[in-house]
């Protein structure tokens, strides 16, 4: 499918309407003037025209908002029913958005003029697979036109299709396109056992799981999960916990897989991952959503993951996936909109809480953030997730004094202190460190930096700390030296070991680091005021106070832009005499 409006309008004289130039092709020159406006512009009242509605339904499509997208054009589309440009740009969007209720029609609506169109074919394919009728899903994706995009999800839907007809042999057949294709070989190996297992051919979809399982490594919790899921059911529940205990080893912790081992713990056998052809399409569909979750320019990952939603509206990795990738993108309200229907009975549905709450935090709503962790930690009584995110949240409002209560919580829910949990401690010694309570800070610190292995956090925020006190500033450089070795591309701790020399007197040794930090890190007013008192000490007075002034530019807390002022208004001698005065002035933790 032609994503430009120019190349629509190539594909034959359809799209060339009697009455003229189309609506859409008319502004498809305008395309810049879109993103130059809000929504507010439109919320006046210029959105009510087709014109106006067609420039906020790119304006919506630009910053990734599908759902008013799809509102937009549609209302465009209401005015101009025959601009194919328009319509197309209205499927997509309700498309991506996951309102099929919108999509299906359009589909039908699109695939008269234009018969090939591959994604309206997918879509209505899918429908076909939903409801049953396995047939016409092959017919329309059959009628779909040859290229990258029907060789995957097309391949993928019409295996699917055949196995709810019962057809073993052309779904395998379907499978093959993949033979060959090192890419795909573990689609093709796990698609090919969820198949044979969903026919009925428990031996083959045995040794399939396998070579999935091979392809794979190990590490990835669907094959995981199915994989277990067949051993179970076939009387093999030590392989099924083996194979669970594997990939907990490798990944860590994981809610579906200790779930799973859980009621294995329990006696009980696990459900199949995929029962039928709907989901298994729509486990398809997941697979791809997941391979693009982490890309924030586009939302392809959005498309599929809604569409997984559409085959199986229970899918709620699918859902808490999208979740995520709302978040990627900035899209918080998005994200708490997803995580909101993750289902109470979820081994997910904890996970779902904390991020809805993390979400909430990045809209500026703290308050309630706060309140929907404080009922998962009623929930989840012997769980410390709940605890750490409103110590975090606490922490980044600069509130220590109550992030170092939740860490407190969590530090005693516990227990010994161990590996898994040296960033508790950190994370409450910062706390402490902030609050003025050095002793406290000094001792989870040195905890944390032990329990870590000399992780290069630690490293460089205990030895920062000792630098800024003028402590044990040899063992405090030896840290910082360390920890730039592990993250030699890490702004905050290169510019840790440049104050370091700083301190140490080394001033030009300290302007080669202090500048390698800001281009490291070119948006931190603390590193950019350091190289400026750098460059004063060296006698580039001129460097220093436009250092100094680029530090003001970049907001910084109100006490260090006191402090620049006066850098920039006298001279860097009078600063730091007027920080000394604010550090006897202030109380402890302010």
């Amino acid at each position: 499918m032609m994503s430009s409006d120019a190349a629509r309008l190539r594909k034959g004289p359809v799209l060339r309407a009697a009455r003229g130039m189309a609506l859409a092709t008319l502004l498809a020159a305008l395309g810049g003037c879109a993103g130059t406006e809000g929504f507010s512009v439109f919320q006046k009242g210029r959105a009510d025209t087709p014109y106006g509605a067609y420039l906020a339904g790119r304006h919506a499509s630009a910053v990734n908002d599908s759902g008013k997208a799809a509102i937009y054009y549609e209302r465009a589309l209401a005015e101009e029913p025959g601009d194919p440009v328009i319509l197309e740009r209205a499927f997509m969007a309700a498309t991506t958005a996951g309102d099929m209720s919108r999509a299906i029609p359009l589909a039908r609506r699109l695939i008269a003029s234009e018969s090939g169109d591959r994604m309206a074919r997918l879509v209505l394919a899918l429908a076909s697979v939903r409801e049953g009728r396995f047939a016409d899903a092959t017919e329309e994706m059959k009628a779909a036109e040859p290229g990258p995009f029907t060789a995957l999800v097309g391949t993928l839907t019409l295996a699917w299709a055949a196995v709810g007809e019962g057809d073993r042999e052309r779904a395998l057949e379907k499978l093959g396109a993949f033979d060959g294709r090192a890419a795909f070989a573990l689609f093709r190996a796990y698609h090919e056992a969820l198949m044979l297992e969903v026919l009925g051919d428990r031996e083959a979809a045995g040794a399939a799981f396998e070579k999935a399982m091979e392809a794979s490594g190990g590490g990835s919790i669907r094959v995981v999960q199915a994989y277990a899921s067949y051993l179970s059911r076939g009387g093999q529940d030590d392989k099924a916990r083996d194979v669970l205990t594997g990939f907990l080893e490798l990944a860590g912790e994981h809610p579906l897989a200790e779930h799973e081992l859980a009621l294995l713990q329990k006696g009980e056998t696990l459900p199949p991952l995929v029962a039928n052809a709907s989901e298994g399409v729509a486990e398809a569909l997941y697979g791809l959503g997941s391979a693009l979750a982490s890309d924030p320019s586009g939302n392809l990952a959005e498309l599929y993951l809604n569409l997984a939603l559409y085959m199986r509206p229970d899918f709620d990795i699918a859902r808490s996936l999208l979740g995520g990738a709302y978040e990627t993108q900035k899209r918080w309200a998005d994200a708490v909109a997803a995580y909101d229907k993750v289902g109470r009975n979820s081994p997910l549905y904890m996970n779902a809480r904390i991020q809805t709450a993390l979400a909430l935090d990045k809209l500026e709503r703290e308050d309630e953030a706060i309140r929907v962790l404080e009922r998962v930690a009623r929930d989840f009584p012997d769980r410390i997730e709940p605890l750490v995110a409103m110590g975090d949240i606490h922490r980044a409002k600069e509130k220590y004094a109550e992030a170092a209560k939740e860490y407190q919580r969590a530090i005693e829910l516990s227990g010994k202190p161990d590996e898994r949990n040296w960033t508790l401690y950190y994370a409450r010694g910062i706390c402490y460190e902030r609050l003025g309570e050095w002793e406290k800070a000094e001792a989870d610190l040195t905890l944390a930096l032990d329990l870590s292995g000399d992780h290069p956090l630690v490293l460089n925020y205990l030895g920062y700390s000792w630098i800024e006190q003028h402590h044990r500033l040899d063992e405090a450089l030896a840290m910082i030296e360390r920890a730039v070795e592990q993250r030699p591309n890490d702004g905050y701790i290169v510019d840790s070991l440049g104050w370091a020399r700083y301190r140490l007197g080394e001033y030009a040794l300290a302007v080669k680091y202090l500048e390698r930090a800001v281009e490291l890190q070119p948006g931190d007013p603390t590193i950019n005021e350091h190289l400026g008192d750098a460059y004063w000490k060296v006698g580039r007075r001129i460097e220093a106070r436009y250092q100094w002034s680029h530090a003001m530019a970049l907001e910084p807390e109100p006490r260090r832009e006191e402090i620049l002022r006066i850098k920039l208004d006298l001279d860097l001698e009078a600063g730091e005499r007027a920080e000394a005065e604010q550090k006897t002035a202030a109380p402890a933790g302010s």
